[in-house]
């Protein structure tokens, strides 16, 4: 198989990025973190001390809370920029979408799955929180795949809230009606990585999103890995590029993803 190092984290990739770029073109970048995941109250906090701060730029993971967004009109109206990572808004005019194409992501993990399957399955989908546009974008592409086999089956889609022992309920109710477990991000493989050394016999096999210890201890079949160091990269390189030239290289920039399996795992940079 072809050799990857898989990097993880955005804070990485805008770190390193920061070191080679910051003083060549005075870029200055404060990373900010809500305690807890997901958390859009905090994150909304957060977004607020920005726009007071009247910073240039502030880069942010999209979700479609109505305070959050009109906190974020406010901060386009004074000027600053906004840079969305990962995650899009929907109906929303950031200046630059940086991150996965997830219909595409989506797409690639409906065909791994059935590849895996055979082309018969009764699969049970895992994701996050509703109205998630990167979510949605995944599913679809998931569902437009799938669709073309009859023998495979989407028995339920189902909301884990980001929290690990909803999953694991899920993990063990949705058996009852399904063969094969699909997360659409990464809280379900994550979970399951560490609550199992080895594979789990409940299930034919597990996919997900970006959980590639669990890959590696074969508790999960195979994840698409998205890209996150290349996404943090690109904001410090996008933001540079606005600093020179007055304009960001594209409205839109996919990174890379790929699928990941046991069979082609080969090691892992921490």
């Amino acid at each position: 198989p072809q050799r990857r190092r898989i990097r993880s984290l955005i804070r990485e990739g805008i770190e390193e990025a920061e070191a080679e770029l910051g003083e060549l073109y005075n870029i200055d970048i404060q990373i900010s973190i809500p305690q807890l995941n997901y958390n859009i109250s905090q994150m909304t906090d957060i977004l607020k001390q920005q726009v007071a701060a009247r910073v240039d730029a502030i880069v942010i993971q999209g979700n479609e809370d109505e305070t959050f967004r009109q906190v974020l009109a406010e901060a386009q109206n004074r000027g600053i920029q906004i840079i969305c990572v990962d995650t899009a808004i929907r109906d929303f005019p950031c200046n630059l979408y940086i991150g996965t194409d997830n219909y595409e992501a989506g797409r690639l993990l409906g065909e791994n799955m059935v590849r895996l399957a055979d082309g018969k399955a009764r699969a049970a989908v895992v994701t996050g929180e509703p109205g998630y546009l990167n979510l949605e974008q995944r599913l679809q592409g998931f569902r437009d795949v799938t669709a073309r086999y009859p023998g495979i089956e989407i028995t339920s889609v189902n909301y884990n809230h980001y929290d690990g022992l909803t999953f694991m309920n899920q993990y063990h109710s949705l058996s009852d009606e399904a063969d094969i477990l699909v997360c659409l991000e990464g809280t379900g493989g994550q979970t399951l990585s560490h609550a199992f050394t080895g594979p789990d016999a409940e299930y034919r096999f597990v996919v997900g999103f970006d959980a590639y210890t669990g890959v590696e201890s074969r508790v999960i079949a195979g994840v698409v890995k998205q890209d996150t160091n290349q996404m943090g990269r690109r904001i410090v390189e996008e933001i540079a590029n606005y600093v020179s030239e007055g304009r960001y290289t594209d409205d839109v920039i996919y990174t890379d993803c790929y699928w990941l399996s046991a069979d082609s795992y080969d090691e892992v940079s921490r």
